[in-house]
Order: C-alpha cells, then structure tokens, then sequence
C-alpha cells in the first residue's frame, strides 16, 4: 500500500449530503438553488453538531444560476452569522469539485479550519440570457442563448453534444460500447437504490404535499433495445444519443471539511482524508477528455499512477467521458462508477462534483477500499480531479 506523506497539515472530508436528484421540470422545478443548498447547510450543521459560528466559508459551485454569490444567499438563508464568508465557483461541469479542492487549499495552509462546500443548480429555473445589443453575438430582442462562450471562436466553442462527437471519432469508441455503458450505469444505480447503498448521503426534500426521497431519473427496466432505438442528436451518422448522454437536472450537494484542529475540537469522525486535487486545460473541442488529463496531473504529481487507485468516480454527462477514460489507463471497468454514474443518477452541473465525492466515499466503504479518485472534464477544455484516502 503507498503511503501518503503525513507531513503536511492535513485536510478531512468529514461527510456530506446531497439531495434526491431531479429531472428539469421534475420534482425539484419549484426550489431555488439557495433553498436546496440552505437545507443541505442546516442539515450539516444539525448531522455533526456543530455550532453554527464554527463554520468559517461557504464555497459552492453553480453554472447557470442568474448571477450573484450563490453560497453567500445560500448561508445567510440557511441562518449562518453575518461574518461567514460565501464565495461561488463557475468552473461548470467541474465547479463544485475545484470548490472542494479550493476548501482544501485553505485549510491546508491554516487560513481555515471548517469550510462547508459544494454546489447546488437548477436547470428548470435557470433565466433566460441575452448579450448586449452592442455585442456582435447579439441576435434580437427575443433571442436568448442557453449557454455562455467558453472558447475564442477561431480554436472552436462546441456545443457539448458536438464535443463528446468529437470525442467519440477521435478515441475511436463506437455507439454500442456507449449504450452499453448506459444500461449498465443505470442497472448498477437501481441494484444500488434497492440495496439502499446511499441512504445515509441522501437528505429528504420537504414539500407542501409531499417528502422527496428517491432520485427521478433512474430506469426501472433499463433496456439495451431501447438505447438502440434513439436517434443521433447531431446527424445521422453521430454516435450520441439522449440515451448516451445526460439529461438536465435540478440538486444539490454539500461536503464539510475540517482541519485536524477542528475535527478533535468538535469530536468529528471523518470519512476521508484529502490527499490532493488538480485541475488542467486541453483542447476545448475535445472537452470530454479533461477527465484523463486532470486525473493524470495529479497522480504524477504524488508519484503515483492508476493502478495505486481502488476506485474512481467519473461524471457520466456523456458515455463516451467514461469510455475514452477507461481506454486510455486501460483500466477493468469494475472500478469505476461501481454504484452507477450520472447517466443514471443525474448531472446538476454545479453540484456534480460534490455527487460524485459522496458516491465514492460510499464506494469506497462498501466495498472496504481505501483509496479513491474523483473527477470531471468540463466545456471549454478543462478537467479537475481530486484524491482521497477513506478514514473509517
């Protein structure tokens, strides 16, 4: 077993929640993102008594959120003191894992002692945007786009689903492998729900009618047949699907870290110690593949390679993600997404980072594993990746 340089001061994962994941227009369409994350604060607080002056930062990743300082709404609704700092992330995709891997920065270099951290987004109320009328992008008064820029236009700025094409031809992965992928991930996330492996991570979402308890988007009767019948999104000859690909989602997901200070101050009990997070910059008309790169930066950085990792957990928002991954460390897909990824679970963009943290270290505990690896590629050619060594 590698053992990791203990010299440093260390960073804890103590543990988190994350709420019931909805489709857009689901059973999430009526909560701002603030609310989901308020929640999920109070519900921390409340999980591992700690007083509410004991947290000193608020850190939360968002995407498409109307604009603002999402944490610093979202802690102040949530009743934390006025002298707690809020700060957002927009990293997309990978916002809420680089939030994670900033909270550890902090505490690391003893600025901070308890941070919580994590993302929350809502894409059934995500507003309407338009440029400036001055701005060339500009296209009419009732014209809005749906996503920002994220690459000068002459390197190339691809639509997501036109990115994991490119992906897809590049890698040489065929359509098949990736609804393959798909069924898979959602039977591993039905096997996982019916086995109640993440009961303790999922908190209950109160309505005026009813309790929101299971996530929206998993299959009953995942079918390969069915996955065969979806058409291409791009042209006839795509191998990307609605089947292969993530639908749009609503959520949230919280995390508190702690120095080693903090967790004997306030009698914690970690689920994880941080080793390292990393985050790296490729070709923005390959995106998909910033998973592989941020991954592999980290794990050299430690003198580590792949085979030092027990499990990993990578973000399903394309299948091809997963595949091109596996293909390139060559790696039994065994230890990847072992309870099911996003496919089948959701993607709520600013919040996956944080999902995925939780799946692993619940994966790593069900499977008595100690060390494992998170990670995302993100629009506009970014990755990030994040290193953890389960404690209990």
């Amino acid at each position: 077993m590698y053992s990791f340089n203990s010299t440093c001061k260390k960073v804890y994962i103590v543990g988190g929640l994350r709420t019931p994941i909805g489709k857009t227009n689901g059973c999430l369409k009526d909560f701002l993102p603030e609310q989901l994350a308020a929640y999920l604060i109070k519900a921390l607080i409340h999980k591992y008594n700690l007083p509410k002056d004991s947290i000193e930062e608020v850190i939360l990743g968002n995407a498409i959120g109307p604009g603002g300082n999402l944490a610093r709404l979202s802690l102040l609704k949530a009743g934390l003191p006025f002298n707690v700092s809020g700060t957002t992330i927009d990293f997309q995709c990978g916002s809420s894992l680089k939030a994670i891997n900033l909270a550890a920065s902090l505490i690391k270099s003893g600025e901070k002692d308890i941070i919580i951290v994590g993302g929350a987004e809502s894409t059934s109320l995500a507003p309407n945007k338009q440029y400036n009328p001055r701005d060339k992008r500009y296209r009419g008064k009732d014209i809005f786009y749906k996503r920002a820029q994220f690459s000068p236009y002459s390197i190339g700025d691809p639509d997501m689903i036109e990115g994991a094409e490119n992906t897809a031809k590049y890698c040489s992965i065929e359509r098949e492998a990736m609804d393959i992928w798909t069924v898979e991930s959602h039977i591993k996330a039905l096997k996982a729900k019916n086995e109640n492996k993440l009961k303790d991570i999922i908190f209950p979402i109160k309505t005026d009618k009813n309790l929101i308890i299971e996530d929206e988007n998993i299959r009953k009767k995942p079918s390969l047949k069915l996955m065969k019948r979806a058409l291409p999104i791009l042209n006839k000859q795509g191998k990307v699907t609605a089947a292969n690909a993530c639908l749009t989602h609503d959520g949230a997901a919280l995390i508190v870290m702690a120095s080693e200070e903090a967790v004997k101050k306030y009698n914690l009990k970690p689920k994880a110690l941080w080793i390292g997070g990393d985050s790296d910059g490729i070709d923005p008309n390959l995106f998909p593949l910033g998973a592989i790169s941020a991954s592999e930066k980290l794990l050299k950085s430690h003198d580590l390679n792949i085979d030092n990792i027990d499990l990993i957990e990578i973000n399903e928002a394309f299948a091809v993600k997963v595949l091109a991954f596996l293909k390139y460390f060559n790696l039994p897909k065994e230890k990847v997404n072992v309870f099911g990824g996003a496919l089948a679970y959701g993607h709520p963009y600013g919040a996956s980072g944080a999902i995925i943290i939780l799946h692993l270290l619940e994966a790593l505990k069900d499977k008595n594993k100690k060390v494992g690896l998170a990670t995302l590629g993100a629009a506009g050619g970014l990755g990030v990746a994040t290193m953890i060594e389960r404690c209990d």
